[in-house]
């Protein structure tokens, strides 16, 4: 199943868990040895392979144990620089400079179509 915008939480978690599933079954692990190697119970491995709520923290070690912690860099990319924060941290002004003043006297100006 490919997982998109539109898949319901319940189904995104039980392809979440069949793909955990399987991974782990590639690397030939037990539930038992995965419940070893991440310090949890079996029953919450099996949880989350079927789908089941689980906590970050047991997805994070579970994925630790199967080497593929380094996804969460693909799922959630780190923020580096906005262009948007060029605009408030642009180089501080070293000078002041004096008001600027109308220099032909205010109001002189004219449209050059007045009596």
């Amino acid at each position: 199943m490919k997982i998109n915008y539109y898949s319901g939480t319940d189904e995104i978690m039980t392809e979440l868990g069949a793909r955990i599933r399987s991974a782990r079954v590639d690397m030939n692990i037990t539930q038992d040895m995965m419940a070893e190697r991440t310090n949890l119970s079996k029953r919450t491995i099996s949880n989350l392979e079927n789908g089941k709520d689980v906590s970050l923290h047991t997805l994070i070690e579970v994925l630790r144990a199967l080497d593929r912690v380094q996804g969460f860099d693909a799922l959630i990319p780190e923020v580096t620089f906005r262009p948007s924060q060029m605009l408030s941290e642009m180089k501080p002004r070293e000078r002041a400079s004096a008001a600027r003043t109308d220099k032909a006297g205010k109001g002189s100006w004219k449209w050059g179509d007045e009596k």
